[in-house]
């Protein structure tokens, strides 16, 4: 049955990307979700088109960060479209869906993130911290430049709040004393991976499959990897 989903907060959070927040009138309707699952919005001419929940607020609203693309084809040609709505207006989904979710063990787990690929993987990070799961966890983020980051504020207050949670940001196209330099890849070394179990990604194929093809030649085993492809 289809869900009706309404937005009530819209925040452009960098040159093209938003966030945003969408209430429904059922309440608790949350229950049911695991992490790393999704929303389907189903929009005309366009189909279905899911997005990955970040986060909740309260018993019936959640937050989505949607990149915002101007080159439209048909498997993207939701995000101008759904970052183009206005405060109030209401689309008809799906949810929850999908089955990547978060192991919920005591293996320290590595989180590689690209751009929006965070929304899955924060949402996993903020469930592992929830359910105290005694694990080290560590969030690598890569983007082109600072203008591109965004919930660093959050990632921070994170980090202070929990001892075991700690994150690192690389940048390719700037550089800043603050940052690592190049790709997230260059993060993936055998002394850097060693204190973890499991690995889960986000982001476009080239990037996993890059990633898992290093993992595997440092003998990380294939069933500890958790990807999602974009």
């Amino acid at each position: 049955m289809l869900k009706k989903f309404k937005l009530i907060e819209k925040n452009k959070l960098t040159p093209d990307v938003y966030e945003l927040i969408f209430e429904n009138d059922i309440e608790d309707f949350w229950k049911d979700f695991k992490s790393w699952q999704f929303v389907t919005f189903i929009l005309d001419k366009i189909w279905g088109r899911a997005y990955s929940i970040l986060d909740f607020l309260g018993s019936n609203k959640f937050i989505l960060i949607i990149k915002k693309r101007e080159l439209e084809n048909w498997w993207r040609g939701g995000s101008k479209y759904i970052c183009e709505r206005e405060i109030g207006d209401i689309l008809s989904g799906v949810w929850p869906s999908w089955h990547f979710v978060l192991q919920e063990n005591n293996k320290n787990k590595l989180f590689l993130w690209t751009w929006t690929g965070l929304v899955p993987l924060y949402n996993q990070i903020l469930w592992a911290l929830e359910k105290k799961l005694d694990s080290k966890i560590m969030l690598i983020f890569w983007a082109r430049k600072k203008e591109d980051l965004f919930y660093i504020e959050k990632l921070e207050e994170l980090k202070k709040k929990n001892s075991n949670f700690d994150y690192k940001i690389y940048l390719t196209k700037q550089n800043d004393e603050k940052y690592g330099k190049w790709y997230i890849t260059d993060f993936l070394i055998k002394e850097n991976i060693n204190n973890f179990s499991e690995f889960y990604i986000c982001w476009i194929p080239v990037m996993i499959e890059s990633s898992i093809k290093i993992l595997e030649n440092l003998w990380v085993w294939e069933k500890n990897i958790y990807f999602e492809k974009y």
